[in-house]
């Protein structure tokens, strides 16, 4: 355990990432074991269809933090800070505008819940500068993304932005072409959930490498197939006739799971570099 500490990504980075992953894996358990409960979350998430799309959302997280902190360096890893960076502000920023589910709950609920956004908002943006300035900028691409990985990327990118805004601006009327009742506290966090990830997509068809932006797309086709599974497990809490909507929420989940088809290239990409096979 020394050892990997103290080699590859530096030690401030992997904090970052590993306390992404024990804050999320918290937010799972509570989320998944009791849902809907007063007591375990750090507010009331109704109905259980929302609780279980917030624990796809920290189940995401956990997979972000882990696959980050199994990179060999800051560059294989930063477009995955870049995104905790982006989500932890921004929901920091978000819960002072939504104050009122938390005020519910005795105060230490939205103490935990601050606290632990604090120390990735002081921790997270410092570490993405230093560590930028160090070794980010520009670098070489040495794996160049093809048309598809760039397609999907783009598309998984811009379904996350236009959702993410729409839930940010006017949950309530986001709510409803949504399947299910979304409070506005709850639909504002998947807006910022999803403008992260917007963000991070965007850095990563700006660096324009696949090896660096594969640790993203590695959690797309979980993400967009845990979300898949929601409506499945909570048919009682769609609206009826909920037919429109539901399309509306598949179609969200196969844009966020299409950069999972950049891992299929990958193979014609390894041809390339070897018989100058040029892919798609």
């Amino acid at each position: 355990m020394r050892t990997w500490w103290g080699t590859g990504q530096h030690p401030w980075v992997k904090f970052v990432e590993a306390f992404l992953v024990l804050n999320a894996v918290a937010a799972v358990g509570s989320l998944l074991l009791a849902p809907g409960s007063p007591d375990w979350f750090t507010w009331t998430v109704v109905p259980d269809a929302s609780a279980r799309l917030l624990a796809v959302m920290y189940a995401s997280a956990v997979a972000i933090g882990a696959i980050a902190l199994l990179q060999r360096d800051w560059a294989h890893a930063r477009v995955l800070v870049v995104l905790i960076t982006g989500f932890a502000l921004a929901a920091t920023v978000m819960t002072f505008f939504n104050l009122g589910p938390f005020r519910a709950h005795p105060w230490y609920h939205l103490a935990y819940w601050l606290g632990g956004y604090a120390v990735l908002v002081v921790t997270a943006p410092a570490v993405l500068v230093w560590q930028e300035r160090r070794h980010g900028g520009r670098l070489a691409v040495e794996v160049p993304l093809t048309g598809v990985q760039r397609a999907a990327c783009a598309a998984a990118g811009l379904a996350a932005a236009g959702t993410g805004v729409a839930l940010l601006v006017d949950p309530a009327g986001f709510s409803a072409i949504w399947p299910w009742e979304l409070a506005p506290l709850t639909g504002r966090l998947l807006g910022v959930w999803l403008c992260a990830f917007a963000l991070a997509y965007a850095w990563a068809l700006w660096d324009g490498d696949w090896l660096r932006a594969r640790p993203l797309c590695l959690t797309a086709p979980v993400t967009g197939a845990l979300m898949a599974l929601v409506p499945l497990f909570h048919g009682g809490d769609l609206k009826p006739d909920a037919g429109s909507e539901l399309l509306v929420y598949y179609a969200l989940a196969l844009l966020l799971a299409a950069p999972g088809l950049g891992l299929v290239a990958t193979r014609s990409q390894a041809r390339q570099r070897i018989y100058g096979v040029r892919p798609l």
